[in-house]
């Protein structure tokens, strides 16, 4: 038997993992936050489903039309934490989400930038090698000393 490197979710965890998919989704499709975050809670995150955990919708929500209203904002932040040379996009689209909504939590919220980093490198680890975690890691540790340098530890 081997050991999965994938994570099993949990609340506020499950919430995050479908804003991530949210927030790919406005990207790829061109649709609205409003209309994503009102399909993902009339198809997605109210089914019952054995094994699902319960997602808070209302963190989702405000999660994924957070981070999506201040994008502008976000991508010039992210773009000043990337090595020189990187741009936003040459950076795989659902890796965009990730730091997106990262961000997002580490500005408007007073969870500790460690709790989020951990719980977006675990989301990360869902969908990439550990590569592209550390990639992740490394640009949200950046975020972090930068704009909450006395929480960051």
């Amino acid at each position: 038997m081997t050991k999965s490197n994938k994570t099993p979710f949990k609340g506020r965890t499950a919430s995050r993992l479908a804003a991530v998919q949210a927030l790919f989704q406005i990207e790829q499709t061109g649709a609205s936050a409003n209309t994503v975050v009102l399909e993902f809670l009339e198809l997605r995150l109210n089914k019952k489903e054995k094994g699902v955990p319960k997602a808070d919708t209302t963190f989702f929500a405000k999660l994924v039309e957070g981070a999506w209203s201040q994008q502008e904002k976000s991508d010039e932040i992210l773009s000043g934490a990337l090595k020189a040379g990187w741009s936003l996009d040459r950076i795989e689209s659902v890796t965009r989400a990730i730091l997106r909504a990262a961000l997002y939590e580490i500005i408007e919220t007073k969870t500790p930038p460690a709790v989020i980093i951990d719980e977006y490198l675990n989301i990360t680890r869902n969908f990439f090698d550990d590569s592209e975690v550390s990639f992740v890691n490394g640009v949200l540790n950046t975020i972090a000393q930068r704009l909450r340098p006395k929480t960051n530890t």
